[in-house]
Order: structure tokens, then sequence, then C-alpha cells
């Protein structure tokens, strides 16, 4: 026997989808088998992020033609009724607006109809319409790499993605899982032994997809990864510590998400609902936020996929999403505070606090008294669009996904929910 033979019986091969691994025998790497749940859910998003960034770009860039053809027919000479041209604009309106922005874009559709490059010669390069590239993600904690393996092996239209570990073991096992998959994934799929905290921090808005999949608590990787995410990009979120979600120990979750939980019927609708607050509140911090798409409960964990974009004005609307619960200690009942609120005067919006407290002293269902939990995250944890597209992607596909039965019952019943609330 040879001794490339040898070494392989220390092994045995692991197949998910369309990605093999191979695990020691020894199980020196993490590897969960149960969390290909979360992995085909992954996917699925993914394949829905990858075919709207698609459609949003092109509708940009039509907008932005639109934008200039519908300028350059207002600014360009036309002809008078003797056959001679005109130069003055058909509106004089324009005249006190020529120094401004719309001005600059009349200079640029002029400059286009000289023939000079119009993104060279006015348009600043944060203001351009660059080419749409390959998504690029980011797994920051790689263990084995099946997850980075299976994205580059079975989503379509994916440019480069990055494993992250700083186990030693598990980047040699992941190098060494990106050869035994041969081409299709070397060539996408790169591993580096790094601290994912500090790999996010080096490399600010750089990534299309961020995901972290952490064993345990999230919170420690939530404000680099919010850096991390190139504007409009994808955080892909799971937590496991669903005790300390969930009201066990509140202490614990107060310091780990800044939010405070409480008992109730529905804690793991409260635990997505900490986390996202959490998320938000980081990306705060560097005047970005968050727009969540789909949140889900699966299994021991939780699992949220959010856009983050950047706005400095949106984020004074942050406060408008956040609540806190006064729940009751002797019956279900329970109510929402939310920390902020709007006042418009003519065509001004300002911002004040919240108007409360919402509750009496004591429940007048039962009588007893309140818990006060939160602030928690009170604005929509789900997007219905992107959930039906989700869900229809993976009919499409249901070949494609091991755990079909799993991820088509619960995006069905966010879709179902979703269409219960819309009739209210």
């Amino acid at each position: 026997m040879g001794d490339v033979e040898k070494k392989l019986e220390a092994y045995e091969v692991k197949r998910e989808g369309e990605a093999e691994i191979l695990m020691l025998k020894t199980n020196a790497v993490f590897f969960n088998p149960v969390q290909v749940h979360n992995r085909d859910m992954s996917i699925a998003v993914l394949r829905t992020f990858v075919a709207n960034r698609k459609e949003e770009h092109e509708e940009m860039i039509n907008k932005r033609n639109k934008s200039r053809q519908h300028v350059s027919q207002d600014i360009l000479p036309k002809a008078d009724g003797d056959g001679t041209s005109s130069e003055q604009p058909a509106s004089s309106s324009l005249d006190g607006e020529i120094n401004g922005d719309h001005g600059k874009e009349l200079h640029r559709t002029v400059d286009k109809a000289e023939g000079l490059s119009t993104e060279a010669t006015h348009t600043p390069s944060w203001k351009r319409i660059r080419e749409l590239n390959a998504p690029v993600v980011l797994e920051a904690l790689a263990a084995s790499g099946l997850r980075s393996l299976r994205y580059a092996r079975e989503i379509d239209g994916l440019g480069k993605v990055v494993a992250l570990d700083n186990d030693e073991a598990s980047v040699e096992a992941c190098k060494r899982n990106i050869k035994f998959n041969g081409s299709a994934a070397s060539d996408k799929v790169e591993a580096h032994l790094a601290d994912a905290r500090v790999y996010m921090l080096s490399h600010p808005k750089e990534f299309d997809v961020v995901d972290l999949d952490p064993y345990g608590s999230p919170a420690i990787f939530l404000d680099s990864a919010v850096q991390a995410v190139a504007d409009g990009g994808l955080l892909m979120c799971t937590a496991t510590d669903m005790a300390v979600l969930c009201g066990a120990n509140g202490e614990v979750c107060y310091s780990k998400y800044g939010s405070y939980p409480v008992k109730g019927k529905y804690c793991h609708e409260m635990a997505l609902r900490i986390l996202l607050a959490c998320i938000e509140s980081h990306a705060n911090r560097y005047k970005r936020f968050i727009v969540p798409v789909l949140s889900v409960s699966m299994d021991f964990y939780i699992r949220v996929f959010v856009r983050v974009f950047t706005s400095a004005s949106e984020i004074k609307n942050a406060p408008l999403k956040l609540s806190y619960v006064y729940q009751c200690v002797g019956c279900d009942s329970f109510h929402l505070q939310c920390l902020g609120r709007t006042v418009t005067k003519g065509k001004s919006v300002k911002y004040a606090p919240g108007i409360g407290p919402v509750v009496p002293q004591v429940c007048s269902d039962c009588g007893k008294k309140f818990n006060v939990g939160g602030p928690i995250w009170s604005a929509p944890i789900h997007d219905q669009d992107w959930v039906l597209s989700t869900l229809a992607g993976v009919k499409a596909m249901k070949d494609r996904y091991p755990a079909y039965n799993k991820i088509t019952s619960v995006l069905t019943t966010v879709s179902e929910v979703l269409l219960l609330l819309s009739c209210y």
C-alpha cells in the first residue's frame, strides 16, 4: 500500500451538496452535519442576493441614462424656424441653477456631446456607476471550509470566497479541502490564518457578503463585520447562545447585546429582535444602518440576513425602529414602548423622544406588575419580496438542497405570516 493510500485511510469523505471535504477520523476540526439547514438557507438567500444585486445595478444604470437623456433634450441646441440653432436653454428657470448640481449635470451632457470623456472629466469617482463585479464573500469562521466550498461550487455568478480561521489545523484542513474539490474551488476559494476581527477591520467595505457563523455569540465580531460589508452588501449572522437571548441570563445578554430579555412565549422572536437591534447599534456608529431581509429561528440557533447601507441622515430614524417591552409577570399580555418619534411642522421633520408610559402601574387584565426588557428591534424583520423570491428559487432547484424539506417549511411559514400581516 502506497503512502498516499495510507494517508487517505486516515480520512473519511463527507459530501454535502456539490462539495466534498476530507475529515480526519480523529475529528481534529469541528464539523456539525446538523448545520446543513443553516448552509442551505444561506445558499438560497445568497442566490437571491446575487440576482437582486444585478437587477438593482441595471435599474441604476437605466435611471441614470434616462436622467441624462432628459437633460440633453433640454440643453442641446434646438433648430429655430429659419433653420438656425438657438443657444439658449428651453427654460430660463435653469439660469439660476447653472452653477449648482443640475448645472454640473448639464455640463457633463454637453461634454459628452462634444466627444469628451464624461466620467473622466467631471464626475467624481464616488459618483460614478462602475461596472458590476462578481460579489466577493467572506466567511469569517471557516473551520473545515465546507460552507465556502459550497458557496463557490453551487452559486452561479459568485466571485472570490475568502475563508478565515485563527486555528492552524482548521486552515490546513480548509486548504486541503480546497485542493480536494479541484479547480472549481481552487479558482475561487482562498484560505487565510487570521483573526477575523482584525482582518475585517483592515478591509473596510471590501466584501459584498460577510458570513458570521460562530459557535456561541457573534457579539464580538459585529463591530468589525458591519464595517467590512460593502454598501448594499449582505451580512449573514448566526447566534447559538439561545439560553442567553431567551431570558435565562438577562445580565449576560445585556453585557453582550446591549439588551435585556424578558421571558415570554415569543422568546425566540425576541432573540431575533435583540440580535437585529445589536447589529443596528454597531452599524449606526459608522453612519450605517441595516435592512433585514430574512430572520429565522431554526433548530438550536437563530440566523439573520440583513443588508447594510451608509447614510448619515437615515440613522436618525434608528430610534423609531427600537422599542422597550413591558411584559406582564402574571399573564401573556405585553406592550411596546418606542424609543423615538417624529414631529412634523409644515415641511420640516424633527425627532423627539417617545411618549410614555404606555402601560399603567399594574396589568389591566390580571392586576400584576410588568417587567421591562429591551431595547429590541421593533421594525419588520423580513422583506416579503425577498422571502417569496427565495422560496420560489428553492422550489425551482429542489435537487440542489440537501435540507430542502426543512428550509422550504421555514420559508413557507414566514411567507404565510407576512401574507397574514399584510391583510391587517
